[in-house]
């Protein structure tokens, strides 16, 4: 095991940001990144409190490799390395080519930078490279639009809507599914997997 002061393990590096496993280090930030009901509201996810327990017992047996159509990544912001969010590409274990994506910026001050933008190219090149997977979803409020406009910036299309199916307090709101073809996707500068 790895010195707490040792740097992350990173796999891919782009201009701005790194990504790397997840691992058990984490589970401060992704603790108070759950409890942190604004983020909670932008994942999709029901605010509600999380214990350490709880989170514990979900993410372990991810960071375990112990459901084997599911890659998590944490997210680095270069050139410090800090943890700033995490991400997955899930159910790409299928005859069709498809596969669900999701990320969260956990450190309110990293959004709105272009690094979640960042990270979605960087693991949409991998999807499509390494997991041969031809067509990966998302989907996300409609109230979310820097989440939007980033998704877009990535290579992801609008593709239909669930609507008024997420309510929050009185009010109703959107959930928006997109998508992004291997065909229709360009990729970032920096490849996530070197390409020859």
């Amino acid at each position: 095991m790895s010195d707490a002061a040792d740097p992350p393990l990173v796999n891919i590096v782009g201009e701005r940001v790194a990504l790397g496993p997840l691992h058990r280090g984490l589970l401060p930030l992704l603790l108070r990144w759950d409890n942190d009901f604004a983020t909670a509201l932008l994942r999709l996810d029901n605010p509600q409190p999380q214990t350490a327990e709880a989170l514990e017992a979900e993410i372990d047996p991810l960071i375990k490799g112990e459901r084997p159509d599911w890659i998590g990544f944490a997210i680095y912001e270069l050139p410090g390395l800090r943890p700033i969010g995490i991400m997955n590409i899930r159910d790409f274990s299928n005859p069709q080519g498809t596969a669900e994506f999701g990320i969260a910026i956990g450190e309110p001050d990293c959004r709105g930078k272009g690094y979640g933008t960042e990270a979605t190219q960087l693991i949409l090149d991998y999807a499509f490279t390494v997991l041969g997977v031809h067509n990966v979803w998302l989907d996300t409020a409609s109230y979310n639009t820097a989440a939007l406009r980033a998704y877009a910036k990535a290579g992801f299309r609008e593709i239909g809507r669930r609507r008024e199916a997420l309510r929050i307090g009185a009010r109703r709101y959107d959930v928006v599914l997109m998508d992004c073809l291997a065909t229709e996707f360009v990729p970032p500068t920096k490849r996530a997997v070197p390409v020859p």
